[in-house]
Formats: C-alpha cells, structure tokens, sequence
C-alpha cells in the first residue's frame, strides 16, 4: 500500500490485529480499533469496507456495553454519517432519526451529542429536499445551542447558518 490513506489504513489494520491477539474481539480497546479502522476507510472514500467496521463496531458495542452506552452511540454515529457519506441518504434519515430518539433519551435535550445528531437528521432532510422539516429541527437546534453554548460558539454559528440555508429552500419550495 502506498499514499497517506493507504498508509493510514494499514497502520490501523496492524492496530486492530494486535489488539484482537491481545484481548479478543469482545474487548473495548478492541472495539474502538475498529471503531478507527473504519474512520481510516472512510478518509479514503472506501464505504464498503468503512461501513462494514462501523457496523462491526456497532454491533460490538451494543453486545458489550448496551444499545444506549455513549461508546455505542458514537459507533452508530459514525454508521450513519458513513451512510449520508456514501449516498445512503434514506437510511442515514432513519438511522440520524433512532440515534436522535436515543441520544436524547440517555443524554438529555440539550447535550452535544444529542444537538449534533439533530443537526445531523436536519442536513440529511435538507439534501433529500425536505426543507420545511430540516428549517424546524435547525431552528430548535440553533436555539438550543445559543442557550447551551452561547450566541458565538462556532456550532451555534453553523446551526444559523444551516437554518438560513433550510430557510431560503423552503421558501423557494413555495415560490
């Protein structure tokens, strides 16, 4: 292998198969090398491969810490977005709406976490055409993100932003 990408993946691949001779597959460590494996694959625009060490990861962390643990969260975070990436958009919606559904219900309204998979679920509606739906849910994201984290921050910044975009095609849906 040769090129940053293909440097990077076998690096992580050599991570993940000393980390299985290690502790086996069902270790946390073990998990979040897949976890990085995958991120490697998507950086290289390879979704195939991506997508399956996303999902392993997933599955993994359901088996291990439970379907709700901010560990598995982060690796269905990581499935979906991989999904949106490779042009999986209805099942990004989906898989951005449940993720949504279980941040919100293990980490509370306005976490990070929850707000960013909201913004999340809204850009996906945006690229499918659905505006007006993507406009509410960045609205109540811009909201709560200038109450959580402030008018300036920069996630604050980009949720307005979103909300302007969301605004503009839903207004030309109707002109």
């Amino acid at each position: 292998m040769t090129g940053p990408h293909n440097q990077r993946i076998a690096r992580r691949v050599a991570e993940l198969d000393a980390q299985l001779g290690a502790s086996g597959g069902d270790h946390p460590e073990t998990l979040r090398a897949q976890h990085r494996l995958a991120h490697a694959y998507r950086a290289a625009r390879r979704f195939d491969e991506a997508l399956r060490w996303f999902d392993l990861a997933a599955e993994g962390g359901a088996r291990v810490h439970g379907p709700d643990h901010l560990e598995t969260l982060r690796y269905r975070s990581s499935l979906a977005n991989c999904h949106y990436a490779a042009g999986h958009t209805d099942l990004a919606i989906e898989m951005f709406a449940a993720l949504f559904e279980a941040r919100r219900a293990a980490l509370g309204e306005n976490h990070a976490d929850t707000l960013r998979s909201r913004g999340s679920l809204a850009n996906a509606l945006q690229a499918v055409g659905r505006h007006d739906e993507a406009a509410t849910l960045h609205l109540r994201n811009a909201g709560d993100r200038a109450e959580t984290l402030g008018r300036q921050h920069p996630s604050t910044e980009a949720s307005l932003r979103n909300l302007a975009r969301a605004t503009r095609d839903a207004g030309a849906d109707t002109a």
